[in-house]
């Protein structure tokens, strides 16, 4: 009895402190159980919405070629990051501790998941909202905007930090229902509108396809640095290249052709519209509710967890850092964040993405793509900051039209890699390369 109650006892912390851990060999689990996790990660509102934007601002084909290449790039950055998770056993911020520092690692990681997180809790905050408001006036009740963004944003980050785990379980309801109505979006607008008409729509302000390039890999930026989390699971680089090609591709591709050809057959471009052009307007409403309600648990609930890191406070605090979070993403909605979507994505597709040019760089090249050559470095790595702020600065003065080369995205990554190609060689031996390596046992330990 007393050796039950033993291993009862340490199950709870282990499984609470599993996401800093290292993950061993008899840890590891088949590929496809990843590929799963992110078909269910790619059947998501977002993507519609961005389906959408694109229905209204360019072709079938230009929207077919930037979601391929688009994602094509996610999915490489998404393997090469994804590789040093497998090889090592560990999550994505920690397999950029080598390459930022453990200080510089968990700061830099902490605040991009904090502003798309913030971010897209304001969003979707919104979108919610309105199809409420949609749902409302089909009841014959007006509700105002803000009202409704400020009480379903309430109801939200209440939820992340109360209902997390029933919230799960919802989950395993919305996103059947949310593919049953883009299947029959997609089947109506079609029949609505016509095959023809669809496939050959042209918008009177077209986007051009670098432009649309880089708002797929700002839509997906935080996923492809956050491959590691899930492939350090994965039992082989095959394994990884097979999880990642199989579970993003063709459900992203899928989710956004979709959307804009629900977009194109209804006439309406924003995502609340769409699905009331449908001819199931309450249906739709409530689905639409239903599913960005789960994902937008996940939103403050993330969000939550990253303040909390880069401010080192106690996880007993965390209610109180996502009601901070929560109230930043219902001011988000309600200034008008989903408004300005596309340029939203488009900033963190500029910022985002170059982290991993440095620790594919990092990896790679310095450390010539062995385990066994890299390690954790104390303090903080200024090369790695440097080099990301010159990739991440000079996408953003692309994306704010600045300069123009050919996706801001790819561009920053490319620029970012190539940068701390240079920099490691010029200041590896210098204080700015951090206070020097440690175990990965040590790193583990500091960061629980």
């Amino acid at each position: 009895m007393e050796e039950k109650r033993e291993n009862t006892a340490a199950e709870e912390p282990k499984l609470q402190d599993k996401g800093l851990s290292q993950i061993k060999p008899n840890e590891k689990r088949g590929w496809w159980s990843i590929a799963f996790i992110w078909v269910g990660t790619m059947i998501c509102i977002p993507m519609l919405m961005v389906g959408g934007i694109f229905g209204g601002a360019l072709t079938m084909s230009s929207i077919f070629w930037a979601t391929l290449i688009g994602f094509a790039v996610c999915c490489v950055l998404m393997i090469l990051g994804g590789i040093v998770g497998s090889d090592t056993g560990l999550n994505s911020t920690m397999c950029s501790t080598h390459a930022f520092g453990m200080t510089g690692a968990n700061f830099t990681m902490a605040l991009v998941i904090f502003i798309c997180e913030v971010g897209w809790f304001g969003v979707q905050t919104a979108t919610c909202a309105l199809a409420f408001n949609t749902l409302m006036l089909q009841l014959g009740v007006s509700f105002p905007f803000w009202l409704s963004c400020v009480i379903w944003g309430v109801v939200m980050f209440i939820t992340a930090v109360y209902g997390v785990k029933w919230m799960a379980v919802l989950n395993y309801i919305a996103v059947p229902l949310l593919v049953i109505l883009c299947a029959y979006g997609g089947f109506y607008a079609i029949d609505t509108a016509g095959w023809g008409t669809i496939s050959s729509a042209v918008s009177e302000n077209l986007m051009s396809l670098s432009a649309a390039v880089s708002t797929v890999i700002g839509l997906f930026a935080l996923g492809a640095t956050c491959n590691a989390d899930y492939t350090r699971y994965c039992k082989t680089r095959s394994d990884v290249v097979k999880a990642t090609a199989i579970g993003v591709m063709p459900a992203a591709l899928l989710m956004i052709m979709v959307g804009a050809i629900m977009a194109i057959g209804t006439g309406n471009f924003d995502v609340t519209s769409m699905f009331a052009g449908l001819g199931l307007p309450i249906v739709a409403m409530l689905v639409l509710i239903l599913a960005t309600w789960t994902t937008n648990t996940g939103n403050a609930y993330m969000s939550g967890l990253a303040v909390c890191k880069m401010f080192s406070v106690k996880d007993s605090k965390r209610p109180l850092a996502t009601f901070i979070c929560g109230a930043l993403g219902i001011v988000c909605a309600v200034a008008g964040l989903a408004d300005f979507l596309n340029t939203y994505i488009s900033i963190i597709g500029a910022v985002v993405p170059p982290i991993m040019g440095v620790v594919i760089c990092d990896y790679y090249v310095i450390c010539k793509g062995k385990k066994e050559n890299w390690a954790p470095v104390r303090g903080i790595n200024w090369i790695g900051i440097l080099a990301w702020i010159l990739g991440g600065g000079f996408a953003l003065l692309e994306t704010l039209g600045v300069v123009s080369v050919f996706s801001s995205a790819l561009d920053g990554v490319i620029l970012s890699f190539a940068a701390y190609w240079i920099l490691h060689s010029l200041l590896k031996n210098t204080k700015l390369a951090g206070s020097g390596e440690m175990t990965i046992e040590e790193a583990c330990s500091v960061a629980q």
